[in-house]
């Protein structure tokens, strides 16, 4: 019995003193950065941002690990400073956001600046058949447009020609083909941050 409470005690201080050596022993620092954001970041380093945190629009990369930051005109800011591989080129990033373009569609929560690509008045102007059908009523005009208008590709608004944005931005043309819906979602939610050319000069 004395053995045993000897033993017992012997423990009793051995784990006392182990408990208070590794609660005084300095631990060693960790520097860890991180960036807290909802929605995925993508195989290409974009990021769906739709609370727009970042003040970047809705859509932004991370790649490299550097800070938030668009990609103008399809082309990484970073790319000539980072060893980036070939497989982060124009057109990879662009099938990125095409891929992001199309689960912000089917997002619910997600809403678009028509305010971008839609002026009735011009909208009304420039397709006759609206105006012949529609003067210039606001909301039906505008609800012509959402349903049928964008996927026919049609002009509604000065600043913004879809047929000009899509000549222009061939990293987009790839990827995109001929679904007009995407390019306007693409310009309300990436494009105009990215200032990628949309009309004709």
């Amino acid at each position: 019995m004395k053995t045993m409470k000897k033993v017992m005690k012997r423990f009793c201080i051995f784990f006392i003193i182990s408990l208070l050596f590794t609660t005084t022993a300095p631990l060693p620092q960790l520097s860890i950065t991180s960036e807290a954001h909802s929605g995925r970041t993508d195989s290409h380093g974009g990021h769906k941002d739709n609370k727009n945190k970042s003040g970047l629009g809705s859509y932004h990369y991370h790649c490299g690990g550097h800070p938030a930051h668009l990609h103008e005109n399809g082309v990484c800011p970073y790319a000539a400073t980072t060893s980036v591989t070939t497989s982060t080129t124009p057109k990879s990033t662009s099938q990125a956001m095409a891929d992001t373009q199309k689960e912000t569609a089917a997002d619910q929560s997600e809403t678009y600046d028509y305010s971008l690509v839609f002026d009735a008045t011009c909208y009304a102007d420039k397709n006759a058949d609206l105006y012949e059908a529609y003067q210039y009523d606001k909301d039906k005009l505008f609800e012509h447009f959402v349903s049928c208008g964008m996927k026919e590709g049609r002009i509604a608004n000065d600043t913004f020609d879809v047929s000009v944005y899509k000549d222009k931005n061939p990293d987009l043309a790839d990827v995109f083909g001929d679904d007009w819906v995407l390019y306007y979602q693409h310009y309300m939610t990436t494009g105009h941050c990215e200032n990628r050319t949309c009309h004709a000069e």
